[in-house]
């Protein structure tokens, strides 16, 4: 197998942790996949939230949802509590201590980490994919799936982190 067929199958192994058995994800997978020589992260980063995201789509059929470096913490709830894979017992009464009316985006790794605190609560692990843009992948995998996540994002070259207690791989 070449370095482009070892990133292509790391990338449909993410997939299959963060969406389980998500049809549409795979097939804008290898439509994403198709073609690219995978000599830059940021193509392979775009190939997975092109996956994971499409714009025209309903969430229900996402594996991660697209933030806006201005994305505001109750939109990004409301993103996230759309997509399969966020846990639904989440409890999101603790948004409330972000007062948007005065929002930073710099305050955005607070958000991230008491996020990923509850998270871990329910065994659920809050996932960030960088694509080197204004913007970032979030999504959720199961926290006993953490450090294959981690090994197939290092493979695939891909700047996916795992936002977790006791993994600092936290960069916003």
């Amino acid at each position: 197998m070449n370095n482009a067929q070892r990133t292509a199958q790391a990338l449909a192994d993410i997939v299959e942790l963060v969406a389980p058995g998500s049809e549409p994800i795979r097939h804008r997978l290898a439509e994403a996949v198709a073609g690219l020589q995978f000599a830059h992260s940021w193509e392979t980063a775009g190939a997975l939230l092109d996956a994971m995201y499409d714009v025209d789509a309903d969430l229900s059929e996402a594996g991660m949802i697209y933030c806006d470096w201005r994305s505001e913490p109750s939109e990004i709830r409301d993103s996230l509590v759309e997509i399969p894979s966020c846990p639904p017992t989440l409890n999101w009464e603790w948004l409330d201590q972000f007062d948007e009316d005065e929002w930073e985006p710099e305050e955005i790794e607070s958000f991230l980490w008491l996020l990923a605190a509850r998270c871990r609560e329910l065994g659920t692990a809050l996932i960030i994919l960088d694509v080197e843009s204004d913007g970032y992948g979030l999504g959720f995998v199961a926290a006993d799936r953490v450090d294959r996540i981690v090994e197939l994002a290092r493979i695939a070259t891909c700047d996916l982190r795992v936002v977790y207690p006791e993994i600092p791989t936290l960069v916003v």
